[in-house]
């Protein structure tokens, strides 16, 4: 490749960061009045430790409001989510609160800032990091848009921007293995016993963050002792050892013991059941989960992520190039291991969510293999047209209302398309400007558009053209816009009661009336008037 070439690729993942990190800030993802229970329950705990000195969130339940997602011990309610997350927003919340007044509403600017300078900023760094990985394994001229692929056409997306963990874990497993890779690059030149342990550390955190990252940090303390040098291994170990030290005292301190986990400790009587099951809450591994996982016409990442199939192409090539293979052995093995682990899981969707939540956190290891698929034009003609598809779908469903149930199938089009055709935009900075919507909207197309575009003409060679590959996955995406099924019923009261409770638009009102004179069977007439007890009077 050229000087001028590589200028270009660095050039391309440069916009792609910079319009990554512009979304982040544009977009609140404060629904008010509505609060995710999944990000509440942790900011009520940062708020409770900074602002009352307690893990427990009993002093800010009746400010911040409360949820299902809560955990019970000695007459005290507490989070139940994996603490990692809100504990390191602990000390910038208390940083943020030298300026800020405490919050008094789940919708106070203070929370999207701490979002911001947490979450966000971790997957920023994690993408900007994936980027110069992908243009150092063979100088791919793909890898600007493998790069724009995973930060706008998968769930990362959306939750690179909201106070769940999914995204943030998937970050810090990636920086661990990375810094990994750095040690081995710079062993004989200086010391590097620093960055191991920090590998370890930030692996650790991950782990202590969501639970399940516990196999993927077994796997990256293999990865570590793959040149056999037991000091590196001893390093990483120590690293991992203090956030889980650290997880240890917050247990013992919230619920009586460092081995008595938050979630077998559940309030709610659902989860409390489902975690009871099986390894708190998994079985043995299930073909029909996997399968959804990937074909779920509201959740499977084949049909959102099309572009994630070159991942196989990628990882057998990558094998037979004979080129790190430590490295590839570590990523397909945390690729497999993980996904199939998580098929054990019942509540494998994720209940009101976007995409394969669950799966977020290995999506940069199948990154890594991706670029080595696109060696012929046509190899990345087709994934520049799953690439658009993937990224211009993902834009539309975080473009409004972005937590879908399961039986709600073909999201984009049910859900999104419905949603913005009534004008009601996700939440944003611009909010209170005359036609505040119609620019944050026009902002999100240029921060995906304008990197994507970028990535297409670095990838060029390609067959069919750019420009036409372009238009190949928009046509793709038109015709899942229009071609989609009506959903059913149940998901046109859904949609109409979401849109009726949280838009802050009156008319719709008229909508949920007419979804539910439509009832027809008893069943169908319950639901309505449930639904038109709790929304149609708002």
């Amino acid at each position: 490749m050229s000087a001028e070439g590589d200028r270009a690729r660095r050039a391309a993942m440069r916009w792609t960061l910079g319009g990554s990190a512009a979304l982040a800030v544009l977009f609140t993802g404060l629904f008010s009045p509505f609060a995710n229970p999944n990000e509440l329950s942790r900011f009520e705990a940062v708020v409770a430790a900074v602002d009352f000195g307690t893990f427990a969130i009993d002093p800010v339940l009746s400010t911040l409001g409360s949820h299902e997602d809560q955990s019970e011990s000695g007459g005290r309610r507490y989070s139940n989510k994996a603490p990692g997350l809100a504990l390191a927003a602990i000390p910038v919340y208390r940083i943020l609160r030298l300026a800020l007044p405490t919050p008094t509403r789940p919708s106070d600017p203070i929370f999207p800032i701490l979002r911001v300078c947490t979450v966000s900023l971790v997957c920023l760094l994690a993408l900007f990091r994936l980027g110069r990985r992908l243009e150092s394994a063979g100088r791919s001229p793909a890898a600007p848009l493998v790069l724009a692929a995973i930060a706008f056409g998968t769930p990362f997306l959306f939750f690179a921007r909201s106070f769940f963990a999914h995204a943030w874990t998937a970050a810090l497993l990636f920086l661990s293995w990375d810094l990994l890779r750095a040690a081995e690059t710079r062993r004989g030149v200086r010391r590097v016993d620093g960055l191991v342990l920090a590998a370890g550390a930030l692996a650790g955190w991950a782990a202590i963050s969501e639970y399940s990252a516990a196999l993927v940090l077994i796997l990256l303390c293999l990865r570590a002792a793959a040149h056999r040098s037991g000091r590196a291994t001893a390093l990483f170990v120590l690293g991992a050892a203090m956030p889980v030290a650290i997880l240890g005292a917050y247990d013992a301190i919230c619920f009586g013991s460092p081995w008595v986990l938050s979630s077998a400790r559940e309030a709610y009587p659902e989860y409390s059941r489902l975690s009871a099951a099986g390894l708190f809450g998994f079985g043995a591994p299930s073909a029909r989960v996997a399968l959804d996982y990937l074909f779920h016409p509201a959740r499977g990442a084949i049909l959102f992520s099309p572009f994630l199939i070159w991942a196989v192409p990628g990882f057998v090539r990558w094998w037979r190039s004979r080129e790190d293979r430590p490295d590839c052995l570590f990523a397909l093995a945390a690729t497999v291991v993980f996904f199939v682990a998580m098929t054990g899981y019942p509540n494998w969707h994720g209940g009101w969510s976007l995409g394969d939540r669950y799966l977020l956190p290995i999506l940069f290891f199948p990154a890594l293999a991706i670029a080595r698929a696109l060696v012929t034009p046509l190899s990345r003609g087709l994934f520049a047209a799953a690439a658009v598809f993937s990224a211009a779908s993902h834009l539309i469903l975080t473009s409004s209302w972005p937590y879908f149930p399961e039986n709600l199938p073909w999201p984009i089009a049910a859900g999104s398309r419905w949603f913005l055709a009534r004008g009601w935009v996700a939440p944003s900075v611009l909010d209170g400007l005359p036609g505040g919507a119609l620019l944050a909207l026009a902002l999100s197309a240029l921060a995906v558009g304008l990197p994507l575009a970028r990535a297409l003409l670095c990838a060029a060679p390609m067959i069919p053209r750019p420009a036409l590959a372009a238009l190949l996955g928009a046509a793709a995406l038109s015709a899942v816009l229009l071609r989609s099924p009506e959903p059913d019923f149940g998901g046109r009261l859904w949609r109409a009661a979401i849109y009726g409770a949280y838009s802050g638009r009156d008319p719709e009102r008229g909508e949920l009336r007419e979804v539910a004179l439509s009832a027809g069977t008893p069943a169908q007439r319950q639901m309505a008037a449930g639904a038109w007890r709790v929304y149609g009077s708002r």
